[in-house]
């Protein structure tokens, strides 16, 4: 508890008094800074239960919950005068989860999620500006065009038809065009969604997304990306909302398919592999009749629990875990867990003829201190390992 209120008790004793820290705060004139010097008053009004639970470091859920949010509005105050990345507006529905969160690592991280929406707010919001006012100057030039008795055209000088087919448009059909020949083929990748009522909180709603959208990032790179089929998906979910959301924003991608069926329903029970970080069992190359399930699952607060290692025994299915022990040395700091778009890329570097190595560029650097282009192989290992690794027996 002394760690979670630890922040509070620097800023307040930094400064001289309370009393102090609201004058200063008063002096400031903008409506943003009127809004924080009100709130300050009415802590001001009442705080000593506020000395109380810093002097004797009280227990935060011993706290009512009108306590609790005065504190979270003084420990957002406090946090974004030290530099860290907090909202300026902390919407409505997100105040229970905050008020019930005992632990100041938990009440950042959510911190730093609606920092990341409001800056990505923002960067829409200047983005649309930056095309309404494009827009306008195209019809400006349209009208100037027209009094002129020449065509309209928004590239000037440059009347080929090519000009007007590319961009975003066609490298959408040409990636739609691609997979809808890999779901012919019944190669799929299925991305099992099953997890999201019991082990995914509302905020990683969003993340998740993304992270099943930038499956499609790349997939120019490889001539037969393998489709992927969303299953286990709740038609009324949190999934479900969100990608509804995006689509009436136009900007979600729809080269998926998805559906409430198990995965043991869609495919021979034979043929199906489980990808699990806690897999006792290391998969050394890719079977190209297997059907690869990824979790999607990406909520940190499970504390590394097997879960998905569960479900697959508990379907009595095949089960397997990348070797990134013996291609890469993770930083001292760095978060082994993969995203769902690097594990599907490294699934297709593999089914297009990579190696591990090449595969595993897709990791980013931030998490790796080396890298390794053989493997790091232990006793009598050369043998299963050598095959395809191109290391021969007296080599180890």
């Amino acid at each position: 508890m002394f760690r979670t209120v630890s922040p509070l008790a620097n800023f307040i004793f930094r400064s001289n008094t309370l009393l102090y820290h609201y004058r200063n705060l008063a002096n400031l004139t903008s409506p943003k800074s009127i809004q924080d010097t009100n709130q300050s008053s009415s802590i001001k009004e009442n705080n000593e239960w506020l000395w109380e639970y810093l002097r004797h470091r009280q227990s935060y859920q011993s706290l009512n919950n009108e306590q609790k949010r005065q504190v979270i509005l003084l420990e957002i105050q406090t946090l974004r005068e030290s530099g860290e990345r907090v909202p300026d507006n902390v919407p409505e529905e997100y105040w229970p989860e905050l008020v019930s969160s005992p632990l100041l690592n938990n009440r950042k991280s959510i911190y730093n999620y609606l920092f990341v929406r409001e800056v990505s707010k923002r960067k829409r919001l200047a983005e649309k500006a930056a095309v309404q006012e494009r827009r306008i100057k195209n019809a400006e030039r349209h009208v100037e065009l027209a009094e002129a008795g020449l065509p309209l055209s928004n590239y000037p000088g440059y009347h080929s038809m090519f000009r007007q087919i590319s961009g975003g448009h066609t490298e959408r059909y040409l990636r739609d065009n691609k997979l809808i020949v890999q779901a012919r083929l019944n190669e799929h990748v299925l991305v099992d969604c099953g997890y999201e009522v019991d082990h995914a909180r509302s905020k990683y709603t969003s993340k998740l997304v993304d992270q099943i959208e930038f499956f499609f990032a790349n997939i120019h790179a490889y001539h037969s990306p393998s489709f992927v089929t969303l299953c286990n998906f709740a038609t009324d979910g949190q999934l479900q909302q969100e990608f509804s959301r995006r689509q009436s924003q136009k900007r979600s991608i729809n080269c998926f398919q998805t559906t409430e069926a198990n995965y043991l329903d869609l495919v021979n029970k034979e043929n199906l592999i489980y990808l699990s970080p806690h897999s006792p069992y290391e998969m050394s190359e890719y079977n190209h009749n297997a059907v690869y399930i990824i979790g999607a699952i990406i909520d940190t607060g499970l504390g590394g629990r097997p879960i998905s290692l569960a479900k697959a025994k508990r379907d009595n299915i095949k089960h397997q875990r990348l070797p990134l022990e013996r291609y890469l040395k993770f930083g001292s700091n760095a978060n082994r867990s993969l995203s769902l778009d690097k594990i599907y890329n490294i699934l297709m570097a593999l089914k297009h003829g990579h190696s591990w190595a090449d595969a595993f560029q897709a990791i980013p650097d931030r998490k790796v201190a080396e890298r390794f282009k053989q493997p790091r192989l232990g006793r009598n290992e050369s043998e299963r390992w050598g095959k395809w690794a191109g290391i021969r027996k007296d080599s180890v």
